[in-house]
């Protein structure tokens, strides 16, 4: 009688450990990233906004920090390198409706 061929049952389930650690290692990592995003694309300074949206009127007295307005004033520099969104707008809210239409930062 042959002999059957085949992995032994250890090897089986040290794979399967093996991958059930790398979906929970990247189902970590990608709600991680999700978060750096949001916070890398704050506006360090005052954040303008044109026309705030209805959303964005309700949230400005619970610590969403924008002004109604399109310029830098005189103290202050445009920040370049990407499109910011208010400081302090709600984490489960859509971005565009807290975007900066101007991000400014004081320079002294």
């Amino acid at each position: 009688m042959a002999r059957g061929q085949g992995l032994p049952i250890t090897t089986i389930i040290i794979a399967a450990l093996g991958i059930i650690v790398l979906v929970v290692m990247g189902a970590i990592f990608s709600g991680q990233i999700g978060k750096f995003g949001r916070a890398a694309s704050e506006c360090p300074g005052k954040c303008y906004i044109s026309s705030p949206s209805p959303a964005a009127q309700q949230a400005q007295g619970t610590g969403v920090q924008f002004e109604v307005g399109q310029a830098c004033n005189e103290f202050e520099v445009r920040a370049t390198g990407g499109s910011y969104i208010a400081r302090g707008s709600p984490s489960n809210a859509n971005p565009a409706d807290f975007r900066c239409t101007a991000c400014c930062v004081p320079t002294g």
